[in-house]
């Protein structure tokens, strides 16, 4: 999966994001948010990263890593 293919999610509110993705572990309040978007045979899991302001999406990336993702890791 492509970070282009979640780029329409900019601009959207947290509400919009939980229906179009559906809920995950987030923290409702907190200004970042993490998806697993997959996991390799190997145990690599794909994260995708949005960071809010106001609670509008402003930035979007993914994030590749092994075992429990850590905010401190960015």
């Amino acid at each position: 999966m492509n970070i282009d293919n979640y780029q329409n999610l900019k601009g959207k509110n947290k509400t919009q994001i939980v229906d179009e993705l559906g809920e995950e572990f987030n923290f409702f309040p907190a200004d970042m948010w993490t998806y697993t978007l997959g996991k390799s045979w190997f145990g690599q899991k794909k994260i995708l990263v949005i960071l809010f302001e106001n609670d509008t999406a402003v930035k979007l990336y993914t994030k590749r890593t092994y075992g429990k993702f850590s905010s401190s890791n960015l």
